[in-house]
């Protein structure tokens, strides 16, 4: 897989505008349960729920999360979040462009 390749992005997803914010959910399982839970409640200065499905461009995968462009903007989320399809490219595939 390329980077900047599109692929896409699942339902309900747990999204994050910061990427501090981003690698510290994604190095603690249950903070990023915790978060996504309130994300879903309220969004927060650094995350929210993306409610539908969409296409996104994918830039670049930390170790357990991946940056992506979506309407211009760059934002962050977890591996899971991708569809199923496009998950096993995302986590072998962007491995030359890490974060």
């Amino acid at each position: 897989m390329q980077a900047e390749q599109s692929v896409s992005l699942q339902q309900s997803a747990h999204v994050c505008s910061d990427e501090n914010e981003t690698q510290r959910l994604a190095v603690n399982e249950q903070l990023k349960e915790m978060a996504k839970a309130l994300a879903e409640f309220k969004p927060t200065t650094f995350c929210f729920i993306m409610p539908s499905a969409i296409a996104i461009q994918l830039l670049g995968q930390g170790e357990s999360y991946v940056k992506f462009s979506h309407d211009g903007k760059v934002l962050y989320t977890f591996p899971e979040y991708i569809d199923g399809n496009d998950t096993a490219n995302v986590i072998t595939g962007l491995a030359d462009n890490s974060l």
